[in-house]
């Protein structure tokens, strides 16, 4: 069993490192977090006094490795009378605490992905809940718009239903619109690094279309695997490339962090070189 400590940190690498940048087809939310909302998400509000071990002082608690698995037993053992209410506090917990690793699976999920946003004058506490199905677990992930900034969200509540719960479509019944997730960008807060790192098909086959009539109007012809290169190189840098930008070596070059992604650069230039030269060839071949 992790312990706590290596279950919030883990939970700190994929959520506060990174912000993310989710789109769908009505808008783009821009999430970012930082670690005093992660003891919310491992279901800590539960133990304790009221929301004693949120917030700063959640991650001091942890940090102090003074919240263990053993502790948590003893307060839900001291705050909660009853076994049965000790019982299903404890499953609520541990059905966090014990899938919050799927995290990263969910933001890099090779099925589709939906966004749920809720209906208005409900009491549902977050304004948007993003939805992914790992096996027989469902993962709910909250998010809610910043009070200060509007502009962003952030996490704030993590449950895992399963698919023989009786009562998971309770989740839903405050959500009033569904929305597919057309593509999420992750972008590195230190660096501001941006990859794509999810792309629904529906998105896949715009993009691909978009280059190929990039191509067409450029008189090139529509080679599938410099098509595929350009995705590749777009997904790993977080951008659409046009054609100027894809010719400049030097410049996509200095892009590159390592010897692989170097490698794509110089892979896709090489690719698009020769289609000018098919060109060449053709418009030569046609004037003779």
């Amino acid at each position: 069993m992790q312990s706590i400590i290596d279950i919030f940190q883990k939970t700190k690498d994929v959520l506060c490192k990174y912000d993310y940048y989710i789109y769908t087809s009505k808008r783009v939310l821009h999430l970012t977090n930082s670690e005093l909302k992660i003891p919310h998400l491992m279901g800590l509000q539960y133990i304790g006094r009221p929301n004693q071990f949120t917030g700063d002082f959640g991650v001091y608690s942890i940090k102090k490795k003074r919240i263990t698995h053993n502790s948590i037993e003893k307060l839900v053992g001291k705050y909660y009378k009853t076994e049965e209410r000790q019982r299903v506090i404890l499953e609520m917990i541990y059905r966090k605490l014990n899938n919050l690793h799927l995290l990263e699976e969910m933001f890099h999920s090779y099925s589709k992905l939906y966004l749920y946003e809720k209906a208005e004058g409900t009491e549902f506490d977050c304004d948007y809940l993003m939805i992914h199905e790992s096996g027989k677990a469902i993962l709910h992930l909250g998010l809610v718009r910043d009070a200060d900034n509007k502009g962003f969200y952030h996490c704030n509540s993590f449950m895992t239903t399963y698919q023989t719960d009786r009562e998971k479509d309770l989740f839903f019944c405050h959500l009033a619109h569904k929305y597919e997730i057309n593509k999420i960008v992750r972008e590195d807060k230190m660096t501001k690094r941006s990859t794509t790192i999810y792309l629904s098909s529906e998105a896949e086959y715009r993009e691909r279309t978009g280059i190929e009539k990039m191509l067409l109007t450029e008189g090139l012809d529509s080679d599938d695997k410099l098509i595929k290169e350009i995705i590749r190189a777009n997904l790993k840098f977080g951008k659409y490339h046009l054609l100027s930008e894809i010719n400049d070596l030097s410049a996509m070059l200095e892009k590159c962090e390592d010897k692989r992604e170097q490698a794509l650069v110089k892979s896709v230039n090489k690719l698009l070189k020769a289609a000018y030269k098919r060109k060449a060839d053709k418009d030569v071949a046609e004037e003779s």
